[in-house]
């Protein structure tokens, strides 16, 4: 192990590659660090300072989360008719609060949906992050088949109390 090969100096070297090519794999990045300092990564390094370079680029997961309902607020404040809601649980260590669940839905989409055709499409899909999840949507359709985001809704899992 080289100690000055940390994941903040591959990262660094890395960023201009990882924001071109965002699905870059780990094993590209070992063969970069490789011809160029001739030297070997393992794959979890690799991964690391690729994650490192998406906390730069877009912020920690933690920071995402807190911001949530500032940006929710926003959101509705500049867009009349707009809805939201978000619950949180107690941090009992002291901690912030933890997010439990978030909804939101756009006025003007909403309004939008008259000229739809009366029904939404409902689904669900898994976060796969740092943090587990599930994002639920509605979502309706046009005479022209042109799809309209209604809700959104991230939650802890699928179950009634959540989809209610």
């Amino acid at each position: 192990v080289h100690r000055n090969m940390t994941n903040d100096f591959i990262a660094n070297e890395i960023y201009g590659m990882v924001i071109e090519k965002m699905h870059l794999e780990p094993k590209m990045i070992i063969r970069h660090v490789q011809r160029k300092y001739h030297f070997t990564i393992s794959y979890a390094k690799a991964w690391r300072a690729k994650h490192r370079v998406f906390e730069r680029r877009f912020g920690t997961y933690e920071a995402s989360y807190d911001n949530l309902p500032r940006l929710l607020e926003t959101i509705a404040k500049r867009n009349a008719g707009s809805a939201y809601s978000f619950q949180q649980i107690p941090n009992h260590t002291g901690g912030p609060s933890i997010l439990h669940r978030a909804f939101f839905c756009l006025g003007p989409c909403v309004r939008a949906f008259q000229f739809c055709l009366p029904q939404l499409c409902i689904d669900g899909t898994f976060l796969t992050g740092k943090y587990r999840g599930t994002i639920l949507t509605a979502i309706g359709a046009d005479g022209n088949n042109q799809l309209l985001p209604v809700a959104f809704a991230f939650i802890e899992n699928e179950n009634t109390d959540s989809w209610f």
